[in-house]
């Protein structure tokens, strides 16, 4: 071998080469500046539990919340929900690709045959000046091909295959980790619902009392029909309040059941009963940021397709080498069918092949700058994902703190309502006030009871993004 050929077979050796993977560096703090754990007294050793990675179900989360139904609705969507048998069949689809692309390591083999009736030229093999009469040839065999990975063309395929194979896994967990709070949101609004529906229910119960009050009063001359037709008019909108609240009940049930893979219609009936929003954790121990955004299926998911964009670089710039295979072929060749297999016809070919585009190495090089950019890319939405999951991670811890002190403000101001408004009636029964108190102590507990039920539905909802963003993997402290 000459100096120029062995100069540029380092050369395209050098080419070929491609570092090993290493696992993109992103910058993550060594603490959420949000925490949760210090809104209440720690918990006893033992008393928290625990989420694996990998191998705990995603229901898990929400069973420490002791609501049977949540818990119920959870299994049914996990096993019925058409996104996660569509993204279980993502992860079969991946797994044959990368069963054909390690299938390439073993030899492939067809089997052929066929008839062919031909006629030679005399000008071709001129003996005799004459033409070659008609001839029929019956062929029977197989031919085998085999390329030997010499450079690792056929490895680096296999690992991006599986790449996204793990890439495709952590997908159906995020499906499961967004089906679960989407489902859990839903089912937290629904009760909600329910509470603002029970809460009007039981204003406009009040409020005619209220109204019978003021016209026994009128009928009785100590009232005035200003006071009855204001009585009327606030019971009135509070009745007006309530279609659109049962308007809402529906739309929530229909769409669990949709979230469940069942019947709409099917899920309302057994969702019909009331039921309240279950206490929530008042603590909720966070893993350190670095182990947390990592585990995070989004998160994972990208890192797993850098890694097979990295692997296609190294199968695309192994395009620069030459291929080595070795190729045969073995049958029986004869000139009458009844003939195949006698003595004489069999045949067989055996040897190297080597191929190399040497004419064609810009475009090799073409699709190495190709896989490249797709490395970059899939580098930067890794990047990207990763400052997305700590942006939600905060956000939803400082959402599920404030959400709290929230809920605990307003139940002291609906309590405090309450006892306006019967201390309110029981002071214009008496004569010691007039009827606009009472309206005004009506209309303050009615707001204070409807946001309070708001109040509990919102940070009942931003529990359901605390544990989308934390990817499920932490389990709460049960509520006091």
């Amino acid at each position: 071998m000459g100096k120029a050929s062995i100069a540029l077979a380092l050369l395209l050796s050098a080419c070929a080469s491609t570092a090993g993977y290493r696992a993109p560096e992103v910058r993550i703090p060594a603490a959420f500046q949000q925490r949760l754990d210090s809104l209440a007294p720690p918990a006893a050793a033992g008393t928290v539990p625990t989420v694996a990675s990998d191998t705990t179900p995603v229901a898990e989360y929400w069973r420490a919340l002791g609501d049977s139904a949540l818990d119920r609705l959870l299994d049914q969507a996990l096993r019925g929900n058409l996104d996660v048998e569509a993204a279980q069949a993502r992860i079969r689809g991946a797994r044959a690709l990368r069963t054909g692309a390690a299938l390439d390591f073993v030899p492939t083999v067809t089997t052929v045959a066929g008839y062919t009736r031909q006629r030679l030229a005399g000008a071709t093999f001129p003996i005799g000046g004459g033409t070659f009469p008609d001839q029929d040839i019956w062929d029977a065999g197989f031919d085998a091909s085999w390329e030997l990975d010499v450079f690792g063309r056929v490895r680096r395929g296999v690992q991006a295959r599986g790449a996204l194979v793990g890439a495709a896994e952590q997908d159906l967990r995020e499906v499961e980790v967004s089906l679960a709070a989407e489902l859990s949101r839903v089912y937290f609004e629904l009760r909600g619902a329910q509470e603002q529906l029970a809460v009007a229910e039981r204003n406009a119960e009040n409020q005619r009392r209220t109204l019978a009050l003021t016209r026994e009063r009128l009928e009785a001359g100590r009232g005035t029909a200003f006071d009855t037709d204001r009585a009327q008019a606030q019971l009135s909108i509070t009745l007006a309040s309530i279609p659109a609240l049962e308007a809402r009940l529906a739309a929530a049930q229909y769409r669990i059941g949709v979230l469940a893979g069942r019947p709409p219609a099917e899920v309302a009936v057994e969702l019909r009963p009331t039921g309240a929003i279950p206490p929530l954790p008042a603590a909720v121990h966070v893993a350190a940021p670095d182990s947390l955004i990592r585990h995070r299926p989004d998160v994972a998911a990208a890192e797993r397709r850098v890694a097979a964009e990295h692997a296609f670089v190294g199968s695309a710039r192994a395009e620069f080498l030459p291929r080595l295979s070795v190729g045969g072929s073995a049958g029986y060749s004869s000139a009458d069918f009844d003939g195949l297999g006698d003595r004489g016809t069999f045949r067989y070919a055996v040897g190297p092949v080597i191929s190399w585009p040497a004419l064609n190495l810009g475009r090799v090089k073409a699709r190495v700058d190709v896989a490249r950019a797709l490395e970059a890319e899939a580098r930067a939405r890794y990047d990207q994902t990763v400052l997305r999951a700590l942006e939600e991670v905060e956000t939803a811890l400082v959402r599920y703190r404030t959400s709290l002190a929230r809920v605990d403000r307003i139940e002291e101001a609906a309590a405090a309502s309450r006892r306006a408004a019967e201390l309110a009636r029981l002071r214009f029964t008496g004569g010691v006030t007039d009827f606009l108190q009472v309206l005004d102590a009506e209309r303050t507990q009615l707001e204070a009871e409807d946001q309070l039920a708001q109040s509990r539905t919102n940070a009942a909802i931003t529990y359901a993004a605390l544990y989308k963003a934390l990817g499920g993997e932490r389990a709460p402290t049960r509520a006091p």
